[in-house]
């Protein structure tokens, strides 16, 4: 009886012990926490030093070995969640890529086409044959060499039109789409018009193939690609195909020159300029349709970059893998590369960056470990023009990608 009875002992002992071991919290889950939280108060802090009286905040989004964190720093009276939207800006070159590759999937347009090419199963072209298309090198252009931005399409979004531009236009010499919108704020630019003033002022940067320059307008031929192709608006079909499949519900797509103000919750943008702060509560973003109009969300911008790179969103592993992570060296000093909408930076991953007046922002995913990362400031510090933004961008974004990754990566 005594035996049995130590043997029952025994045996309890042995399920209290396994209970305490199951219910015991995730420590490596909050020294984690802690770590990324103490690493991005730091870089704020640091960089405040740099540039006293910052309006912007950072946040921060990571997702590793199956644990998601957030965390925010210089957000004081501001409710910002993982659920607040803000503006990705050229992020959105990833899912215009997407889209693409996802009808090249489907079977609906080769990217080895030339833009020339009749559209699969139609009698039309992916642009049409009309003197308003005609962009220099344009029977030579494929759909890849845009994705890749190798196609030299001139970029009508960072780049002023020359003053050398032998046809009589009246915006030489000043940015196409700053031109427009000071005399019609409410303006809604579309992909026909911006490939029209390419084939007015026959602008190029090279032939197609022959180099890497990013192109914002290359990404804006891709969208009108996508809608000719599909018969759906750009809206309409990323919304639809890969927005909601992907589970991106606080995400959205705004095309109008009228649909200023970001659904909330939402952050908004601060511009430091000339000693002073200026916060940006709308914007016209219809001339950045396909290329950086994206509102999203740490959330939804994180798994959906998770999900996309490691083959179970809308695209095939094979796909992905063989197509759009196949990046070529972009020739510029920091030795990236560019593939089908998606940067690689080295010892980080694949993902991309943006920059939109007010916002700058990154996301990376690193396939061997998992590691994805989404992070964001809501401030453009201006002071010493493009140097201080760059600032931002590498010194400030690019290294909590570095240090968030060796923190939860490291165990």
């Amino acid at each position: 009886m005594k035996t049995r009875n130590f043997v029952l002992l025994l045996l309890s002992l042995a399920v209290l012990a396994g209970c305490r071991k199951y219910d015991q919290p995730d420590n490596t889950y909050y020294a984690n926490k802690q770590a990324l939280d103490q690493m991005l108060q730091s870089e704020y802090e640091n960089y405040l030093e740099k540039a006293p009286g910052y309006p912007g905040g950072l946040a921060l989004k990571v997702i590793a070995q199956g644990k998601e964190y957030f965390l925010k720093a210089g957000m004081d009276g501001k409710d910002v969640t993982a659920q607040t939207r803000f503006r990705a800006a050229s992020c959105t070159k990833t899912f215009t890529a997407t889209a693409i590759l996802l009808l090249h999937q489907q079977g609906k347009l080769r990217i080895s086409d030339l833009i020339t090419d009749t559209i699969p199963g139609t009698g039309q072209t992916y642009l049409p044959d009309v003197p308003e298309c005609a962009i220099p090198h344009k029977s030579k252009i494929t759909i890849l060499d845009l994705l890749r931005h190798r196609a030299g399409v001139f970029d009508l979004g960072n780049d002023d039109i020359p003053d050398t531009v032998s046809v009589d236009v009246p915006y030489k010499g000043v940015n196409y789409i700053s031109y427009v919108q000071d005399t019609e704020p409410d303006h809604t630019f579309h992909f026909d018009e911006l490939v029209e003033v390419l084939a007015r002022t026959r602008l190029s940067y090279f032939a197609p193939g022959s180099g890497y320059h990013y192109s914002n307008t290359g990404y804006s031929i891709l969208g009108w690609i996508i809608e000719r192709v599909s018969g759906m608006s750009y809206k309409e079909f990323l919304e639809e195909n890969v927005l909601k499949p992907m589970g991106m519900y606080n995400s959205y797509m705004p095309v109008l020159g009228t649909d200023k103000i970001m659904t909330a919750p939402s952050v908004n943008g601060y511009l430091v300029l000339n000693g002073e702060s200026f916060e940006i509560k709308e914007d016209n973003m219809s001339a950045y349709v396909a290329e950086g109009n994206i509102v999203t969300t740490p959330n939804d911008l994180a798994r959906f970059l998770q999900m996309l790179l490691s083959g179970k969103g809308v695209l095939n592993y094979y796909t992905v893998n063989s197509l759009m992570m196949n990046c070529l060296p972009n020739g510029v000093a920091t030795a990236g590369a560019y593939g089908c909408g998606l940067e690689y930076t080295n010892n980080l991953g694949y993902g991309h960056n943006g920059a939109h007046l007010g916002y700058l922002t990154y996301m990376i995913y690193d396939p061997p470990t998992g590691f994805t990362i989404v992070v964001y400031t809501n401030a453009w510090n201006f002071s010493d023009g493009i140097a201080s933004i760059s600032y931002q961008v590498t010194n400030m974004l690019q290294n909590i990608c570095y240090r968030s990754k060796e923190l939860v990566t490291k165990h």
